[in-house]
């Protein structure tokens, strides 16, 4: 439990010394923005209800003490307000904002994937805890199989919904397909599929599951390469290249089906931080566009080796996808593929919302924590 050993008024703001000795300091606008009276904070939609604009700049607080794990101040314009030292604790070292989860990816290739991050069925459907390692592993590994589910479409579509409510898309919710080219897709042919993102045609590519229903035939074994590690080792050998993969915004575009969708960003996507937070590609998808000759040449360089790279069988994970073998991975976070195939073979599964995925791992977080 956090705990403030000590703390100081000071003229624009309020320095807080935590037991372990970090001292804190917290503008008096901050903590006055940030309180937890209801008048400026609803307990129930945990929405602020203070019109931060209207605060004087030159508030401040006349006496500050601690009462029952509460910071309670008397501000100068002759208001009372609390806020929750646990609160305050959480915001101790001051840095830009997050959404974090607090689960690091993990780098792996080959042979450190092995045994394949896996959840049973039954604890995911059963259990909190079961559903949080499953997500958890999706989250650090960018892909996780849940195993022994039922192999029916109804069984699948219900472990979806644990998770979230299924994403609609030009390919509908839930869907059951075989290479029969119902849709403008290669996912709905039989050919080799090489490493590829979903959705660069999307501003928001969706975290994706997919259960083989049944498989009759040659070929077909699903690969899954890690978008992070591949991206780690590009940055090693060719930092020249990774540069230009962060930086060059590449179109992707879905023409068919009644819809032309178009969105671009660079293969490699950072946040404020410098810190990756989304890889994004897929040859096929990738619409025309024409840079100045020298940076054109750049480009196709770059994609080569981040092509070649994220192709290397020692930096894939390999596995014939088995009916009760539903796959659930991170568009964001991992590549997958197809090896080609002969025979028949049904597949089903649907897209969640990249948001509400990371929102049912925190509600779990906040609950088993609880």
């Amino acid at each position: 439990m956090a705990t403030i050993t000590d703390h100081k008024s000071e003229p624009a703001a309020l320095t807080v010394t935590w037991e372990d000795g970090v001292t804190t300091t917290y503008p008096w606008i901050w903590l006055r923005d940030h309180a937890h009276d209801e008048a400026t904070f609803h307990p129930v939609t945990m929405q602020r209800n203070i019109h931060t604009a209207s605060i004087d700049p030159g508030l401040a607080g006349t006496t500050v003490e601690l009462a029952n794990g509460d910071v309670v101040i008397d501000w100068s314009d002759g208001d009372r307000s609390s806020i929750p030292v646990g609160f305050l604790a959480e915001f101790r070292t001051p840095d830009a904002a997050t959404t974090s989860l607090g689960l690091e990816p993990i780098l792996w290739d080959a042979a450190t994937i092995l045994p394949t991050p896996s959840t049973s069925y039954d604890a995911i459907m059963n259990s909190d805890e079961g559903l949080l390692d499953w997500l958890s592993k999706v989250t650090q590994y960018g892909f996780a199989l849940a195993v022994g589910v039922p192999a029916t479409g109804e069984a699948t579509k219900e472990l979806l919904e644990r998770v979230a409510y299924i994403r609609r898309s030009i390919f509908g919710g839930f869907w059951e397909f075989e290479a029969d080219m119902s849709k403008a897709d290669t996912a709905y042919t039989n050919i080799e599929l090489l490493s590829h993102t979903d959705a660069t045609y999307s501003n928001d590519a969706p975290v994706q599951l997919l259960h083989c229903l049944y498989f009759e035939g040659t070929g077909g074994e699903s690969t899954i390469a890690d978008s992070f590690g591949v991206a780690a080792e590009l940055k090693k050998q060719n930092p020249v290249h990774y540069e230009t993969l962060a930086t060059v915004l590449v179109p992707g575009q879905y023409i068919g089906d009644g819809a032309h969708l178009m969105a671009a960003r660079p293969l490699l996507r950072h946040d404020h931080n410098g810190n990756l937070v989304q890889v994004s590609f897929n040859n096929a998808d990738r619409a025309p566009f024409l840079l100045p000759p020298e940076e054109m040449v750049a480009f196709y360089d770059a994609i080569r080796a981040f092509d070649n790279l994220s192709n290397e069988h020692r930096l894939q994970w390999r596995h014939q996808l088995e009916p009760g073998e539903a796959m659930l991975f991170d568009n964001w976070r991992v590549m997958h593929g197809r090896a080609s195939y002969q025979g028949g073979r049904k597949l089903c599964g649907a897209y969640l919302n990249h948001e509400d995925v990371e929102s049912k791992i925190r509600m779990l977080q906040t609950a088993l924590k609880g």
